[in-house]
Formats: C-alpha cells, structure tokens, sequence
C-alpha cells in the first residue's frame, strides 16, 4: 500500500483523491515523528548539560586574564552569566571556551579593548 507520506519522500507530482481516514494516518504519523524528534533533542540537551563542567570564578579570571569587575559587568550584560551553587558563581565551561574563542558580542570587545589599551 502506498501511503501519503511515501509519496512525499519520492516528490511524486500527483493528484490524489484522500479520505479522511487517510489524512487523519497522514497527520498522526507527523505529528509522531515530532514527538519522537522533540524526544531525542531533550536527551541530547540533557546528556550535554550532565557532562558540562563548571569553573569557579578564579578558574575563570584566570583562563580570561581578566578582573572580577569585568566579570561582573558580563554577568550583568548578559554575556558570561555565572550558575549560583550556594553562595558561590560558577561558569560553564562552554561558555567560557565561546568568549576565549571570539564568541563575545562586539560592546564586549571594545569595552576590553577601551579598558586595556
């Protein structure tokens, strides 16, 4: 038998005459594949945020060479926001490797540049 969806997938060019029954399979079968999409990224995601590691603010002024005030003014900015664990800010490591890596947004940039030059 060949379903709607298969027609789909091949780019067939054809008019079709659809029962409801039909169109019903065609839409539960979308909106399975959603569902099991949606399913596997909230794994990915959660097996992601397992593994990440976090730095402590030292860790983190030190692989930057940065002060804490700057720290602190990202933070604020939104561009290096630290995770709280009790009374202590802690950095994700991926978040870290974007700004060392020139992920940083272009007022981060100049006010470095303004701050050390």
């Amino acid at each position: 038998m060949i379903t709607i969806e298969t027609l789909v997938e091949q780019g067939a060019n054809v008019k079709l005459e659809i029962t409801p029954s039909d169109l019903k399979m065609f839409a539960e079968s979308i909106v399975q594949r959603t569902i099991l999409a949606q399913q596997e990224e909230q794994k990915a995601v959660m097996q992601r945020e397992a593994e990440e590691v976090y730095l402590n603010t030292k860790q983190v002024r030190e692989l930057l060479d940065v002060c804490e005030g700057t720290l602190n003014l990202w933070a604020k900015r939104g561009y290096l926001v630290p995770v709280k664990v009790g009374n202590k800010n802690m950095y994700a490591k991926s978040d870290v490797r974007r700004v060392q890596t020139g992920g940083k947004s272009e007022s981060v940039t100049s006010y470095c540049k303004r701050k050390n030059g």
